[in-house]
């Protein structure tokens, strides 16, 4: 209870996650093609050790990492990189990663990865 001043016995679940919260910001939103406004907004500050489409529990996430792009091996959900911002639209609820001075990128869920498997992908493999 964090009434006069006691504090709760639990730790802060997003400092266990490796999030950090960020205040909201407007972007532009390529699936809604207008500027909207991302309420949800963090700083990812570790790596992630868990698959949050699929669940899957990564061994040995600094392997991953180690790629250009992290993404999953089982679902292929790209992964949040350390010391990067993303955000969700308020529109349509795409992921985005926000770099300072550019145009935010998407990071497609899986929804959006078959939609785009149905057209065909490029993809580099390292």
């Amino acid at each position: 209870m964090a009434l006069f001043g006691r504090r709760d016995a639990k730790p802060d679940p997003a400092g266990e996650r490796g999030e950090f919260p960020l205040p909201p910001r407007k972007a532009w939103c390529g699936c809604c093609a207008k500027d909207q406004s991302l309420t949800k907004v963090w700083r990812r500050n570790g790596m992630m050790r868990r698959c949050p489409c699929c669940g899957l529990e990564f061994e040995k996430p600094a392997e991953l990492y180690a790629r250009v792009q992290p993404v999953c091996p089982k679902c292929d959900e790209p992964l949040e990189q350390p010391g990067f911002d993303y955000g969700f639209c308020d529109g349509c609820g795409s992921k985005y990663e926000l770099s300072e001075g550019a145009k935010p990128g998407l990071m497609p869920n899986l929804a959006q990865r078959r939609e785009r498997d149905q057209h065909g992908k490029s993809r580099s493999v390292l």
